[in-house]
């Protein structure tokens, strides 16, 4: 599978100015083991009620893994401060994302800011290198969801689910103001680990708590909101791999297929993946409704210009509602 806008670390970029290590806070942490010879087994959970909004009970399709409290420790020494630093974009496959721009005049330009709390850097290990995404906090009522596209957690068709898994939010040119934090459960649709299907390119991860705190009273949320069509304005969060600190854009949202949706804006390369699309959004409160991810079509795109997102109907408020039962 092509990861067209996730990128890994290497040799150079993200942030030569390095992430300085921290302690991580992690749920019940026991005795740490190698994060090399840790193997993390794919759940697939037995079917569990859940309803829609008309109250229509509801198959679980959802997939799951959970991360124990060693693994989580494991993760939150793996990421030392020369791994994130030498974060770099992978090594592209042909159609995947570059920084080529598309030639329609009137393309919003993205723009480097200081970045919103409930938005961050995704790292993760495949056993092959080590990647990083983008991620945001969603409401839950267990309030320690992130949302990020499927194939950020999850190889799809064949593969697995990646290691080492934490979320950096707001990180800026190696500032983390917010500190480091571990994941303890990553799901996605049964679909997208059987199939690699991009309509479900999508994906929830719960968050271990730190200090006592979670991630949700620690940096705020943002809404999920589903079946809202397209030509909604959208402002877009990511954190591209030509720079070291994240990129903001507003732009429109369009039909790209029946399940799919796009959007124009320059700058959104590899990296992006999992950049939320925000409704509504607040300058005040930093927050908004996610009405997409970066992800599907391409894994969310072979120009820097376009990109993707499954459309967001009842399969992610479903997979949502299975992430929030799965985490308390």
């Amino acid at each position: 599978m092509s990861i067209t806008k996730t990128a890994v670390v290497g040799a150079t970029t993200l942030a030569s100015t390095a992430l300085l290590a921290a302690s991580v806070g992690t749920a019940n942490a026991a005795s740490a083991q190698s994060a090399h010879s840790t193997q993390v087994k794919t759940v697939m959970r037995a079917a569990v009620p859940a309803s829609d909004a008309q109250g229509r009970t509801m198959a679980d399709t959802s997939t799951s893994v959970r991360i124990s409290a060693a693994e989580s420790g494991s993760a939150s020494r793996y990421w030392t401060e020369r791994r994130m630093a030498a974060a770099t974009p992978l090594d592209l496959e042909d159609g995947a994302a570059t920084g080529q721009q598309l030639t329609a005049q009137s393309i919003p330009v993205s723009k480097p800011f200081g970045g919103v709390p409930t938005v961050g850097a995704l790292f993760s290990n495949d056993g092959h290198g080590d990647h990083y995404c983008t991620a945001s906090v969603v409401h839950s009522s267990s309030q320690r969801l992130l949302i990020t596209a499927a194939h950020c957690i999850h190889g799809g068709l064949g593969k697995t689910y990646r290691r080492n898994v934490v979320f950096v939010p707001k990180y800026d040119r190696g500032h983390r103001p917010y500190g480091m934090w571990t994941a303890g459960m990553l799901m996605v649709e049964k679909r997208w680990a059987s199939k690699s299907d991009p309509d479900l390119d999508f994906g929830f991860i719960a968050l271990n708590t730190r200090n006592g705190t979670t991630i949700q009273k620690a940096v705020g949320y943002n809404k999920l909101s589903i079946n809202r069509g397209v030509g909604r304005t959208v402002d877009v969060f990511g954190y591209p791999d030509a720079r070291e600190r994240p990129i903001s854009c507003h732009t429109k949202t369009a039909r790209y297929s029946k399940y799919q949706i796009r959007m124009d804006c320059t700058g959104f390369t590899r990296g992006t993946s999992g950049s939320p699309w925000l409704l509504g959004y607040n300058g005040k409160t930093h927050t908004g409704s996610i009405n997409g991810v970066i992800g599907g079509f391409h894994t969310g795109g072979h120009t820097a210009s376009r990109s993707y997102s499954a459309y967001f109907d009842k399969d992610v408020a479903n997979l949502r509602s299975a992430a929030d039962k799965r985490a308390s």
